[in-house]
C-alpha cells in the first residue's frame, strides 16, 4: 500500500530501527525486515539501544557544557514508549540538563516528520525540518529550523547513525559543511553501525533490504572529524561512553 508518499510494502529505515527499539511506528515489510536481521545477528537489538544510550549521554554532556542548541539530523521517528535516560527524544534529554535547550529534527521520510509534528513539535522550542541532512544549505536555510535555532551562536549536530547510510567520503563532506557554518564552541556527535566479522556483515549487507548501507571502519568515522577536536576517549564503542 502506497499513500501520500509513504510506502509501506518496503522496509523502511526509520521505521526498522523503531521496531528494533521496541517502537510502535511500523508495518508488517518494516518487522519482517527486522526479523531477517535478529535471525542472523540476535544482538541487534542490543546494539540500537547502546545507540540510544551514546546519544543520550553525549546530549546531556554537551547540555553540561552549556550548549541550548541541538539539531538532531536524520532523526527518526518520536520516542513514545520511553524510558528515561535511553529511550526518550533529544529535546526531552536536553531540557533534563539545561531547561532552555531547543532542538530542531531533520529527516527526509514523510511519515517521520509527520509524527514528529503530532508529538514533537507542540514542545516549546522544537522545529521540525522535512529535508535531506546531505542537503546542509536547504537545512539550515528551513525557516521552521531557522525560529529555534541561531547559528551565530553554539549548537550540537547530531548523527545518529545516519552516516552509516552515506559513502565515507561524502560522509566526511557532510559532517566538514555543518561544521564550517557552525559558531565556535559547537560540537558534533557521531555515531556509526560498525561489524567487524566480515561473513556476518555479508550476511547483514544481503538481508537489508531498507537502503545501502556502508560498514565504515573507525578509522573512516574518525576522518569525519577532520579538524575537530574529539572529546575522549574519541571514536569507540558506545558501552565505553557510559560515564561523564
Amino acid at each position: 500500500m502506497t499513500h501520500a508518499g509513504i510506502d509501506t510494502t518496503r522496509p523502511n529505515v526509520a521505521r526498522t530501527y523503531d521496531y528494533l527499539l521496541g517502537g510502535i511506528e511500523s508495518y508488517t515489510a518494516d518487522r519482517e525486515q527486522a526479523a531477517n536481521l535478529l535471525r542472523i545477528c540476535p544482538s541487534l537489538g542490543i546494539v540500537a539501544l547502546e545507540n540510544r544510550f551514546l546519544l543520550a549521554r553525549a546530549v546531556a554532556w554537551a547540555a553540561g557544557q552549556g550548549v541550548t542548541q541541538f539539531v538532531d539530523l536524520g532523526a527518526g521517528m518520536p520516542v513514545q514508549k520511553a524510558r528515561p535516560g535511553v529511550l526518550e527524544d533529544i529535546h526531552v534529554t536536553a531540557r533534563t540538563a539545561g531547561p532552555s535547550a531547543r532542538v530542531a529534527y531533520v529527516d527526509n521520510d514523510p511519515l517521520v516528520s509527520a509524527r514528529s509534528r503530532l508529538f514533537r513539535a507542540p514542545a516549546r522550542g522544537v522545529a521540525i525540518c522535512e529535508a535531506d541532512l546531505t542537503d546542509r544549505d536547504s537545512v539550515l536555510a528551513d525557516l521552521d529550523l531557522r525560529a529555534v535555532i541561531d547559528l551565530a551562536q553554539p549548537a550540537c549536530f547530531i548523527f545518529g547513525l545516519a552516516l552509516s547510510l552515506v559513502p565515507a567520503t561524502d560522509a566526511r563532506d557532510v559532517v566538514a559543511s555543518y561544521m564550517h557554518r557552525a559558531a565556535p564552541g559547537s560540537y558534533v556527535v557521531i555515531s556509526c553501525g560498525r561489524c567487524d566479522d566480515e561473513a556476518l556483515w555479508a550476511q547483514l549487507d544481503q538481508a537489508y533490504a531498507a537502503a545501502e548501507v556502508h560498514n565504515h571502519a573507525p578509522a573512516e568515522v574518525e576522518g569525519f572529524l577532520d579538524g575537530l577536536e574529539p572529546v575522549p576517549p574519541g571514536v569507540a564503542p558506545p558501552a565505553l561512553r557510559r560515564d561523564d
